[in-house]
């Protein structure tokens, strides 16, 4: 797969893979900074490359120039290492990339990780979809309404997206695999033992299914990894449903509140009898619109259900304006 001189630049700097324990890749925060100021220029990533006249340029620090030097140092193992994860199906996208997730790069800006790994069909990142999370551990209403949900987005023709996790999101996903909808999975951990799921290979051969994470393919489970991949899963959607939630603990609710806070995509929350304790509170705060069976039941599209559900709320906020009543100059006692 032909690589960018630029996309090749935010990988040398970005990307763990074939990364020396002593040296440190730039996060997200420091590559949008690195980036300003190469912008700011009117330079781009590949220059680089000739670190000595762009550091000058771009009045670069001493430390930064050091980093800089170390992590391109590393283009021949690097390069040989990716050959690797090609052969194997997966893939790299950097900002840099015009296939590059535009709703990453509008919604989480300095946010939006610098790479990403992908394997499988990049045209699902055209598509309309809706995020389906919740917790790991759900009881049976929780999933009769998640597999009810998934399946009245895939008649709709959305694609489901989730963070691949046990519960929630894998009965949504299963969902939409065995209806040959489209999904996208955003993974917190190994991307290289997803793609070896029978089902989903069977997707991604259909051209069903995309599989990204912005983790090297073979990262472990981490906690603070998981935090991140929920950004990037509700980023990815046009509306997000939490099916269940914990209250005031678990991804779900962590997820949830910093998605309220920063206002990425609009929030749903399923609503009922016998809802969980984070059900019930989110519900009861503001930009959260509740979602029940009977609603999915009684949809014929879902996303534009979700649209009229949400334009009606917008004109809601909307002040009026303020009516103004004609009086005459005897009305005003003078």
């Amino acid at each position: 797969m032909e690589i960018s001189k630029d996309s090749f630049a935010t990988l040398l700097l970005c990307s763990d893979i074939a990364l020396s324990e002593e040296v440190k890749s730039f996060t997200s925060i420091q590559w949008y900074k690195l980036a300003e100021k190469l912008w700011s220029m009117k330079l781009t990533p590949k220059d680089l490359f000739d670190i000595e006249s762009t550091a000058e340029t771009a009045s670069l620090e001493q430390g930064e120039v050091e980093s800089i030097k170390r992590l391109l140092d590393r283009a021949g193992q690097f390069g040989v290492a990716l050959s690797a994860l090609n052969e194997k199906g997966i893939y790299t996208l950097t900002k840099s990339d015009t296939d590059y997730p535009k709703k990453l790069k509008s919604k989480l800006k300095k946010y939006a990780p610098p790479v990403l790994y992908y394997s499988g069909n990049l045209n699902i990142l055209n598509n309309n979809g809706i995020a389906i999370v919740g917790s790991r551990n759900i009881e049976q209403d929780a999933l009769i309404f998640t597999e009810m949900l998934a399946k009245k987005c895939v008649n709709s023709g959305l694609n489901i997206v989730s963070g691949g996790a046990r519960g929630v999101d894998s009965i949504a996903e299963n969902t939409s695999n065995n209806l040959d909808g489209t999904s996208l999975i955003f993974m917190a951990d190994s991307l290289e033992k997803k793609i070896r799921n029978k089902d989903t290979r069977k997707a991604i051969m259909r051209n069903d299914t995309l599989v990204l994470s912005a983790q090297r393919p073979d990262m472990p489970f981490k906690v603070y990894t998981a935090m991140d991949r929920n950004k990037y899963v509700y980023a990815m959607a046009n509306y997000v449903v939490a099916v269940s939630s914990d209250a005031d603990k678990g991804g779900t609710w962590t997820g949830a509140i910093e998605d309220l806070k920063h206002g990425w995509t609009p929030l749903f929350v399923r609503d009922g009898e016998n809802m969980p304790k984070g059900n019930i509170k989110l519900l009861a705060m503001d930009g959260v619109s509740p979602i029940t069976s009977k609603d999915i039941d009684e949809a014929d599209n879902m996303l534009e259900w979700f649209d009229n559900i949400q334009a009606t709320k917008e004109e809601k906020k909307e002040p009026k304006e303020p009516e103004f009543q004609q009086i005459s100059f005897a009305d005003l006692n003078l």
